[in-house]
């Protein structure tokens, strides 16, 4: 990112600026499973798109940089760095190794962090009926055709 001290970063990463910073960022090689030691997803499909994906320049798709931002940063808009290690340390457990992942450890935080937002996006909705109901909607049924839905005596005759 511009303007940012190499020693002194800041402690939030928003998804925008990971995105721009992963695309522009080298191929390292391509990740194992620990419990087999084969490459995430079979021999095959990295020979497959092994030389595909370590070219400069290669277009990630969006929905895997979310999948991948929303298990770091637990379904919130920015990534804290606390958060991103907690998340590593159980993705990455291949004893040092920094290409090894264990895909159900990521897929679980992947679900995860995509859940918490799922979660809030109902709580507020619900917040937002409940308030809605109680401040308009229980006076205005009250006061008009005099029926108590339970939302105390606010627009009581």
């Amino acid at each position: 990112m511009p303007n940012v001290s190499p020693t002194n970063p800041p402690m939030w990463l928003p998804r925008r600026a990971f995105k721009v910073a992963i695309r522009k960022n080298k191929f390292l090689g391509w990740p194992n499973d620990p419990k087999t030691g084969e490459p995430v997803g079979g021999q095959a499909l990295k020979e497959e798109y092994l030389t595909a994906v370590s070219k400069k320049d290669v277009l990630i798709p969006d929905v895997a940089l979310d999948a991948v931002f929303d298990s770091w940063a637990w379904g919130a808009s920015i990534a804290t760095p606390d958060k991103v290690q907690k998340t590593l340390s159980i993705i990455k457990n291949g004893g040092g190794r920094s290409n090894v992942v264990d895909l159900g450890a990521f897929t679980g935080a992947a679900i995860r962090g995509r859940s918490a937002t799922g979660f809030a996006a109902l709580t507020f909705i619900l917040i937002q009926v409940t308030a809605y109901g109680a401040l308009f909607v229980a006076p205005a049924l009250r006061f008009f055709f005099d029926i108590d839905i339970g939302f105390g005596t606010l627009g009581s005759k």
